[in-house]
Formats: C-alpha cells, sequence, structure tokens
C-alpha cells in the first residue's frame, strides 16, 4: 500500500504543502515563546486650556499708535477713537482686517 499523505497547514502564510502522514505525527515539542518586550509608558499629554482662562500675554512696550486686544492678545493699529460712543477703529496686523471695538476691549501694554 502506499504512502498516505496529509496537507500541512502549520506553516506561515500560505506555505500549505502535502506532508506524509509519519512526518505529521513525529513532531517535536514546540518552542517555548520569547517573553514579550513591555511597552514604554505613554507620558500624559497636557490637558488643552479652558477657553475660559486668560492667555498669557508679553508685557512688551508697542509701537505709537498700536494696541493689543486685551482677550486674544493680538496686535492693531489704531486707525480713529469716538471718545464719545468710546470705541476705537482698529486694522488687526494678523487677519489685516479692520473692525470697530470698545476701548474696554483693548490696551497699550
Amino acid at each position: 500500500m502506499g504512502k498516505v499523505w496529509v496537507l500541512d497547514t502549520e506553516t506561515k502564510g500560505t506555505g500549505a504543502q502535502m506532508v506524509p502522514l509519519e512526518k505529521t505525527q513525529a513532531r517535536p515539542e514546540p518552542r517555548p515563546e520569547k517573553p514579550r518586550r513591555r511597552r514604554r509608558e505613554r507620558t500624559v499629554a497636557p490637558r488643552p486650556r479652558n477657553r475660559t482662562e486668560p492667555r498669557e500675554t508679553t508685557a512688551t512696550s508697542l509701537p505709537a499708535g498700536h494696541v493689543r486686544k486685551k482677550g486674544t492678545g493680538e496686535i492693531g493699529r489704531v486707525q480713529s477713537v469716538d471718545s464719545r460712543a468710546g470705541t476705537a477703529r482698529v486694522r488687526w496686523l494678523k487677519a489685516g482686517a479692520t473692525s470697530t471695538v470698545p476701548l474696554t476691549a483693548i490696551s497699550r501694554r
């Protein structure tokens, strides 16, 4: 009688192959698994700032005619001041936009 062949699927990937039945029955004991490396503990990233907290602004002096927005620290150049209404027309340097803001919302610091 001829040999009995079986499909050996113990290999990695799609490398299954036909092997004699005796070869599959007389297998050595499997190798012990290597100990796995411990992952490094990740440091916890700082929480994002709450929008209600005031931002830190630098206290450098500004050029003549410039102001700083108290809420965001953005710098702008004063175009005109309306003392009766308590507003100022400011051209913001970063965005390039012009807006009318209350005098209480801007500072020279």
